[in-house]
């Protein structure tokens, strides 16, 4: 997994955690410049703040500039850090959360979230005047934005559609012993020979998209009532930033809840070549 995704991926159980062990009292409901203030007021008060706490801290300062601006995670490689990346429409460098933090525990002024959070307000603020009608546009955080999450879009509901009615096709074409596949977690090991019969290296897998469109939802069938999740999709190319993007994926929609794309998941049965991954998957995700 590259370091964005992976970032990406922990965030909500990373801001669950700050509201869980770090503000017991659930006072964080919002991303306001007020709770800003208090939550860089317990930073500056910690003299060695763990890294824990320090990640946590960044994560929930990049989502309220996020909120504040628009926008998306992106991984600056050069620092080998997240940033955020406000709405490309204000015309803004990205900033790195991680950086603000060790800036506000050095300079102990109690202001580092708010000027920043203020000086995108003022850009969206001056945008909104010369274009009236503007508002930024936020990439959703997987397990965050969940009412950016649409498990009834029009396109997903085609998909799941024409992936149920041309299984029978599907599997004539592609299974040695259609009549394992059965649904169960056993199935998934038919699914992982076919796959690695098929596609020689995980990058390979898009361009055989007849199948990696059947096979995707077949692995998601399985997982979904053993996970209690909801088919989901957020509209976009895939295979960029957010792998969250572009391609129906599971999410469980509760606190801290898993969210699975089937396709990235067979990448990485194709990748490891060991036999029982997606079975170990599923023990893992159920």
């Amino acid at each position: 997994m590259d370091p964005l995704e992976n970032w990406l991926e922990g965030m909500q159980p990373r801001l669950a955690g700050l509201v869980d062990f770090e503000w017991p009292d659930g006072s964080l409901t919002d991303y306001s410049p007020a709770l800003l203030a208090q939550l860089e007021a317990e930073l500056v008060a910690r003299i060695e703040p763990a890294e824990d706490f320090v990640e946590r801290v960044a994560g929930y300062l990049g989502e309220a500039l996020l909120a504040a601006a628009g926008g998306r995670w992106a991984w600056d490689e050069r620092r080998g850090l997240p940033v955020v990346q406000p709405d490309p429409e204000l015309g803004l460098p990205a900033v790195c959360p991680v950086e603000l933090v060790e800036r506000a525990r050095q300079h102990r002024d109690g202001d580092e979230f708010g000027r920043s959070w203020r000086h995108l307000a003022r850009a969206v603020a001056e945008k909104q005047a010369a274009t009236p009608g503007w508002t930024p546009s936020k990439q959703p955080t997987p397990g965050l934005d969940r009412e950016l999450t649409v498990p009834g879009s029009a396109y997903l509901d085609g998909w799941l559609a024409e992936r149920a009615a041309a299984l029978p096709a599907w599997l004539d074409t592609y299974a040695e012993r259609p009549e394992l596949w059965d649904f169960s977690q056993k199935s998934l090991a038919e699914l992982e020979t076919t796959a690695r019969q098929l596609v020689d290296d995980p990058e390979e897998l898009a361009a055989h998209s007849a199948f990696a469109e059947g096979a995707s939802w077949y692995l998601g069938e399985v997982l979904r009532p053993a996970m209690r999740a909801h088919w989901c999709y957020h509209a976009g190319e895939p295979d960029g930033d957010n792998m969250f993007i572009g391609r129906p994926f599971l999410d469980q929609l509760v606190p801290e809840g898993a969210v699975v794309v089937p396709f990235l998941l067979l990448r990485l049965a194709l990748a490891d070549r060991n036999p029982g991954v997606l079975r170990y998957a599923y023990e893992q995700l159920t």
